[in-house]
This record gives C-alpha cells, structure tokens and sequence, in this order.
C-alpha cells in the first residue's frame, strides 16, 4: 500500500512478551510498580506538552496455547519487560518525530523462546514556502513470529525470530493556487526475515511507486487517482511476482468526530485480476466513546500493513478482513476496550498449483486505570481461532494478564 492510499491505519497492537523464560517473582512485580510509581511523583512536575517522553512497562500473561496448536496442550506464563521513549519537534516548516520500544520477553517453561525485540518508527513531515510538501518514514520491527500463522509450513515449536522494515516517501506539488489540484507520487520499500531456515519461503522483498492527481475542495474532503505499480519477489528461490493498481481514494473529516478514507483499486498481479480495497473510519460519537472500523480486501502483505490484527501476511492471493475496536471511558480514570475481527484467506499455492482457503477470528476485551498521570494498570484478555483446510494449522487459543506501566515527559 502506497503513500497515495494510505488509509492512516492505526499501528497493528503491540504483541506484549511474545517469547518466553523464566518469569518475574512477585517480589519483582512489586518492586517495579512501587517504582513506577516513584517516577509518577516526580513527573507531575513536568509539562504534559512536553515534546518528548520516556517510560517502561511491565506485563505478565497466561497463554494457554502457545504454539498454536490443534490439540496438545502447552500452555504458559510470559514475563515482558518494556523501555519506551518518543520524540514529537517542530524545526520551522519541519515536524521530526520518533517512537521506539524495546522488549525483553521471557517464558516460566519454554526457555528457548526468549527473545528480545524491538519497535522503531521514525518520520518527518517537510514542506517548502512554496507548495512542495512530503513525508519520510521509516519503520524496524523485530519480534517473535506467530506461530501456525501459515498453512505452508509444518507447525514448529523453535524459536522464529521476524524482522520487517519499511522505508516510505511521498512527495506532493501543489498545482496553480487557483484550483485544489495537487500532483502526489510516492515511494515505498518493505522486507521480511525470518531466523528460521524452513520460513525462508516467507521472506521477501518488494517496493512499489505510485504517481497521481488528489483534489481537495475544502478541508473536509479529499479525493485522488493514481497508478501504482508493484514488484516483489521471495528470497528463497528468487521467485518474481509483479502488480499493476489504478486506485481511486477519497478522504471525508467531520470536525473531528468523524474521520472515513477509502480506496477501491482496479488491481492484476500475477494470477489475480479483480477489484481490492480498504476503508478505515475513526468515529468519537462522544466525550466517552471512540470506535475505530477496518475493512479490506486486499493481498496479504497490503492487509498486514494497513494495520488489521490476526492476518497472515504473505503475497499469494486475496485476505477479506474486518475488524471494530472501541473504547469507552468510564469514569475519569477508568477506561474499557472491546474489539473483534474476521479474515478469510484464500491462497494459490505456487509449488503444487493448487488453491486453498482458511479464516481466523479474534476477540478481545481490557479495562485500565490511570492511578496518576504517569501510571497506569491494565488487564486483558484476548481471543484467536483458526479454521483451515487440514485439522494442522487449525487451532483456538486464548492470553489473558496485567500489566503496569509508567511514563514520564
């Protein structure tokens, strides 16, 4: 996906201590939230506005299917110790900003799943006095891969350490002051590793350019049209695949209660010619309520990277996905979330020139207190099932635990 239909997807949900070890006593819980609520004290003193942050958290989860499997049970307990920090300064016309997360995640049992893992994401907005403008974004992700998460690789219980990263820019010329006409092209590079010999068929490389036309008569809306072409290929027989997209976008903002962008792209890539598209709406009906909606049809890569939880991520064929998430806030300091999704996926299986599909669904459900302004628990609960062709890579499973974090500006 493009900057030029970029449907300002939410980031996908931190996957909090995805890997294992020995887990943190009670003692040590204690102790940390006792700090963090130290740090609290000191951070009233600073200014909420502050243009950067700092803080850590920590998390402990019940699993009780780790591996994702059909039948053998091996639940857990993880231990996921987080550091985060974040900068937002505006340099002039120029916005840089950044936010980083760094986990360490332990198993009680399952030792040789501990990993440590990382969330970078960098970006600045630019523009000129004149009517160039753009955006530069860059993003590292390294984290335990999810396990029985395809249905071309036997179900494995070693540790799977991905990696992705994306590289973006997007330019915009604004045409003669007279008209809302601008002319927007963009770039974006992605990749994906995996330390794990027999996922090599997973990995990738791919960039994609796009050129077009936006027109923006007012504030509120946004339309555009533009081509993008797409090329990939697989790192582990140097498989190629191409894309071709003419995509019709359009923006619509309701004085901040009400935020739609849609794309509906006429697409042919290799063994695929139809209709794909994608349409987020955030909606704040209230001072309480928040409700943010996804929905697309679109490769598995394009899917991944608009932000929809619980999709398998690969470059065959077509993932159908919805998904809601809410959130409402109870009192001052209370607040509930509740969320669920569903994704079909129907895949060509290149090797053995067969098709396939399988569906997932997901729920989930958390409640959290901010105990001052720079603390806060939580606890949640979460849900996944799978149903697929072969009774291997069907599973159901559940995490449910707390966490306490502190942040100070």
């Amino acid at each position: 996906m493009t900057p030029t239909q970029r449907l300002h997807a939410l980031p996908r949900p931190a996957r909090l201590g995805r890997a294992s070890g020995r887990g943190c006593r009670p003692s040590v819980l204690w102790l940390l939230t006792a700090g963090l609520l130290g740090v609290s004290a000191g951070a009233s003193a600073q200014s909420s506005g502050a243009p950067w942050y700092l803080g850590a958290a920590l998390s402990q989860q019940y699993a009780n299917n780790v591996f994702r499997e059909n039948s053998a049970e091996n639940s857990d307990q993880y231990t996921t110790l987080t550091l985060l920090g974040g900068a937002d300064v505006r340099l002039g016309r120029q916005r840089l900003y950044a936010n980083t997360k760094w986990m360490d995640n332990r198993y009680n049992h399952n030792e040789q799943l501990n990993n440590r893992g990382f969330d970078i994401r960098t970006g600045m907005d630019w523009s000129t006095v004149g009517d160039l403008s753009g955006n530069l974004t860059y993003l590292r992700k390294r984290y335990l891969a999810d396990y029985n998460a395809t249905s071309q690789i036997a179900p494995t219980t070693d540790r799977n350490i991905q990696t992705d990263q994306s590289a973006e820019a997007t330019v915009r010329l604004g045409l003669p002051s007279t008209t809302p006409l601008a002319l927007e092209g963009g770039y974006v590079y992605r990749t994906r590793d995996y330390s794990l010999a027999s996922y090599v068929s997973q990995e990738y490389r791919q960039g994609a350019t796009s050129l077009g036309l936006t027109y923006s008569p007012s504030s509120q809306w946004r339309f555009g049209l533009a081509g993008r072409y797409t090329k990939g290929r697989s790192t582990d027989t140097d498989f190629e695949y191409s894309r071709k997209d003419l995509d019709l976008t359009a923006g619509w903002t309701l004085t901040g209660s009400s935020n739609l962008n849609a794309r509906v792209s006429r697409s042919r890539a290799d063994g695929f010619d139809g209709v794909t598209g994608a349409l987020v709406w955030d909606w704040k009906p209230g001072g309480r309520w928040s409700l943010s909606t996804q929905i697309s049809r679109d490769t598995g890569v394009e899917t991944y990277y608009l932000g929809v939880a619980n999709v398998v991520s690969d470059y065959n064929r077509i993932t159908t996905s919805a998904q809601v998430q809410g959130t409402y806030r109870l009192t001052g300091k209370v607040s509930l979330t509740a969320g669920g999704g569903y994704s079909r996926v129907s895949r060509d299986d290149r090797n053995l020139n067969t098709g396939y599909s399988d569906n997932s669904r997901f729920y989930n459900a958390g409640i959290s207190w901010q105990a001052t302004r720079a603390v806060t628990l939580g606890c949640s609960y979460s849900r996944q099932s799978r149903n697929s062709y072969s009774t291997l890579y069907t599973y159901d499973a559940y995490t449910a635990g707390c966490y306490v974090q502190g942040v100070i500006q």
